[in-house]
């Protein structure tokens, strides 16, 4: 029988409140953010000194920071939307290598094997916690078994239908998947505990709370792929992750002449970064209708047909979703970007079927950019059925 410290909250009640927790700040804190990430921004561009550039530079990372504190609370509750891209697996590993050596820590060797060029579809900051997470769990059972050489590896490849892991033919569809594992030379996982290894809360840790493992089970489900067990060469554990290979012919480059003249519709109720969004689409060539509001928008809408509609989520009266439904009654097929700092369960049961992009705030002025210009070259940037 679980012991139950008087005046603690069951881990399901505390999932919620942090959840709740979450909720009530990433809307607001990252509008903020976004406002003031694409001020600097801006205010950078303009800047021909050098020195306060760099200084300007500094703080945009410093406010992506505060963001990232943001997500890693709704990660845990479960209630962020992905923003998955089409990227190349193994350069991710390549890019991140000398991070992950600091994650593991001078006294454990790190072998890394990138495979050749593999492009899978996956949010990149995603893909970051779950490996994080993978190589957390694997350092700490390194360090457990009280190995004089502790070793890690990290390893990538593609694999066809013939060869699925048994473990997953049952499940698995037979495609080719790009496959990263993470193994090490630990005690491994006890027959007993393999079944309940990735379950929120479980944990066979005196310090642990169990959330690494399950938060990065649920970030490769999210992401359409597999995360499986099994025993690894080196002796300890190995999990792999396996995400459906994909093709994609590469986005085009940003042409900004091909941007004059078009008319972009930009709603949302945050002035300071509706300002600066707005400038930032001038400066690309496009003409900028803006509304701090649903309705507003929709008046401008039933005006003229924009090229495309930006609105935020979370707006009062008539918010994203229902204005991008309205709008597209008015004008069928419109290509819209939504964007939001913190989307709540109606909104992500909502998104999949819209065939909308998706843009996380805050955001940079070159992701605004890659995004207005990838919505209007292929209509959609971010599809949200893999988003959410």
């Amino acid at each position: 029988m679980t012991k139950m410290i008087p005046g603690a909250m069951p881990a399901p009640v505390r999932t919620e409140a942090i959840g709740l927790l979450a909720a009530g700040l990433a809307h607001d804190l990252n509008n903020m953010l976004a406002g003031v990430i694409s001020t600097i921004e801006l205010v950078a561009h303009r800047s021909a000194d050098e020195q306060d550039r760099h200084d300007l530079e500094t703080a945009v990372d410093q406010a992506a920071r505060a963001s990232r504190l943001i997500r890693q609370l709704l990660a845990f509750s479960r209630q962020e939307v992905l923003n998955p891209i089409v990227t190349d697996l193994s350069a991710q590993i390549l890019e991140l290598q000398q991070f992950c050596a600091i994650t593991v820590g001078r006294a454990i060797t790190l072998d890394v094997a990138p495979a050749s060029p593999a492009k899978v579809r996956i949010d990149t900051q995603a893909f970051e916690r779950i490996l994080v997470n993978l190589l957390l769990n694997a350092r700490n059972a390194v360090v457990e078994s009280g190995r004089t050489e502790g070793r890690i590896r990290i390893a990538c490849w593609q694999t066809g239908p013939a060869d699925l892991p048994p473990a997953g033919r049952a499940f698995m569809e037979a495609q080719h998947y790009v496959c990263l594992s993470v193994e090490d030379n630990g005690p491994g996982i006890k027959p007993e505990n393999a079944a309940r290894i990735f379950e929120p809360y479980f944990t066979t840790r005196e310090d642990g709370h169990g959330l690494g493992l399950s938060s990065a089970f649920g970030l490769v489900k999210q992401s359409g792929g597999f995360l499986l067990l099994d025993t690894s060469p080196l002796g300890g554990a190995r999990f792999t992750m396996y995400l459906p290979e994909i093709s994609e012919r590469p986005a085009s480059q940003l042409l900004p002449r091909q941007s004059s003249g078009k008319v972009i519709m930009l709603a949302d109720d945050e002035m300071l970064l509706r300002m600066s969004a707005a400038r930032t689409l001038e400066r690309m060539g496009f003409r900028v209708r803006q509304a701090a509001d649903g309705e507003s928008a929709l008046a401008r809408l039933e005006q003229e047909r924009p090229a495309l509609l930006i609105s935020d989520i979370r707006m009062p009266g008539i918010d994203g979703i229902e204005l991008a439904a309205q709008a597209r009654r008015h004008h069928p097929g419109l290509p819209v970007l939504l964007i939001s700092g913190y989307a709540d369960e109606s909104a992500r049961t909502a998104l999949p079927g819209m065939q909308v992009g998706f843009l996380e705030k805050p955001f940079t002025i070159k992701q605004l950019e890659q995004a207005v210009q990838q919505m209007l070259d292929h209509g959609n940037v971010y599809p949200a059925s893999h988003a959410c």
